[in-house]
């Protein structure tokens, strides 16, 4: 077996090819960012409590009343979850 190890710079039918650009490649444009936003966005968020009493409050109510959800928000669930049981068949 033998390998042809000639590189040639000729393409189909002898055609020359070019080797290099003739013309130089577009400069790159960077982007460039601002990340004070950033910043102040962490700053409140550090700033801000983990929780929010008024809404754990609110939770605790919803949880102790026996009547919640109502009877009609347990039937209309029911149902959206029947038709779309009924509909991947």
């Amino acid at each position: 077996m033998e390998i042809n190890t000639n590189l040639s710079t000729t393409g189909v039918n002898e055609a020359a090819t070019p080797s290099q650009r003739s013309t130089p490649a577009p400069t790159m444009l960077t982007d460039r960012i601002s990340l004070n936003s950033s910043s102040a966005l962490e700053q409140a968020l550090d700033s801000s409590p983990a929780s929010r009493p008024d809404m754990v409050e609110r939770a605790r109510s919803l949880i102790a009343d026996p009547n919640y959800p109502s009877s009609d928000t347990l039937s209309a669930v029911a149902r959206q979850m029947a038709s779309g049981l009924m509909s991947d068949t």
